[in-house]
């Protein structure tokens, strides 16, 4: 009997490493795809796995990698099942899931320090919060209203913001192009432009950089041509449409996870007012990035800003802004859900109480 047992054992281990090996295989696949940017690629792999193993950084993947395709219902049932597996987990136990070593983790965090872009998320909270005139003036609760500005603060702090753009970068990780990055970065030009893309955005300088209109139609017209190229290279209108269109679309739909039965706004009539930001003009909202690129690199000259697009055309500079793009839009789609979310709460509070 003690020998069957053994015997039995034995096969057992032979059948459990067999089913490892291939169960390794599988997430290798997934996440060489993953990392690639193939996320169609991805999902079968990534499913397969969560069949033998539930685990919530794949399910977070496989709602992102559907929520690049553009299949939001079946991205955010794979998000849920993250968070009803590990109700306190974070985009940012994703990079354990890739594979990155202390060191490879290390080199996103200097980029996005010498990139300018963990100092420029440090003022999201306070520019969106200032611009919201209209939203502070239909209000006549001063509590309820001074209550959402800081949920709003709260949802787009930087500790909120930081560990999904990290995540992103850490799916998408490629060390030759991140070193190739950051050597460009620490270079005199690339610092200097850090430097100056930095203090334009600050929300102190914001109107002064609005008010560049006059200095921008006095260019000559080869300068404007090159701020026009470097629009058109790093797609600033495209970016700027589609973050407030995705920043809209979450923020409403949290309000409306809350609301339920009293939201004012049907799921239909949030994806046709979102549809409506997503084909709006694109000439003012081009004309205010012409004035702030031209307000930014007004230091520049021709042959500097000729070797910043040179770079930006680059595998290296493609792959950088590419990734910031994607991670930005994913970190400001989840805190607007999440601003929402809590904004909802307060006005279901609001109407009870009355």
């Amino acid at each position: 009997m003690k020998k069957g047992i053994i015997i039995f054992c034995s096969i057992l281990l032979l059948s459990v490493g067999s089913w490892a090996q291939a169960y390794d295989e599988t997430y290798e696949k997934a996440m060489k795809h993953f990392k690639s940017r193939e996320y169609k690629r991805s999902i079968p792999y990534l499913e397969s796995y969560v069949v033998e193993k539930p685990d919530p950084a794949a399910y977070y993947m496989l709602g992102y990698a559907y929520y690049q395709l553009r299949d939001f219902d079946r991205s955010r049932d794979y998000f849920d099942q993250a968070y009803l597996i590990d109700p306190d987990f974070s985009s940012d136990k994703v990079p354990a899931h890739a594979g990155l070593s202390h060191e490879e983790q290390g080199l996103i965090h200097d980029a996005l320090e010498f990139s300018g872009a963990k100092k420029q998320m440090e003022n999201y909270a306070e520019i969106l919060s200032s611009t919201l005139p209209q939203f502070r003036s239909d209000m006549s609760d001063r509590k309820q209203k001074n209550d959402i500005l800081l949920f709003i603060r709260d949802s787009y702090r930087i500790n909120k913001i930081y560990p999904s753009v990290v995540s992103i970068f850490s799916s998408r990780f490629n060390k030759k192009h991140i070193l190739a990055v950051i050597l460009w970065l620490k270079s005199p030009l690339g610092n200097k432009c850090t430097g100056l893309e930095v203090a334009a955005n600050l929300p102190e300088r914001m109107n002064e950089s609005a008010a560049y209109s006059e200095e921008y139609d006095r260019m000559n017209e080869g300068r404007k041509q090159r701020i026009r190229d470097m629009e058109k290279a790093v797609r600033a209108t495209e970016l700027n449409v589609d973050i407030i269109a995705v920043s809209l679309f979450e923020m409403l739909k949290g309000m409306q996870s809350q609301l339920a039965e009293r939201s004012s706004m049907s799921s239909s009539e949030i994806d046709a007012l979102v549809e409506n930001v997503r084909s709006m003009p694109r000439e003012h909202v081009t004309r205010h990035i012409l004035n702030s690129l031209a307000y930014q690199y007004r230091d520049f000259t021709e042959e500097e800003i000729m070797a910043v697009m040179r770079f930006s055309a680059t595998p290296a500079g493609r792959w950088f802004h590419e990734t910031s793009s994607d991670a930005l839009r994913k970190a400001i789609g989840k805190a607007s859900r999440e601003s929402g979310e809590k904004v909802g709460r307060t006005l279901v509070l609001k109407r009870l109480a009355v």
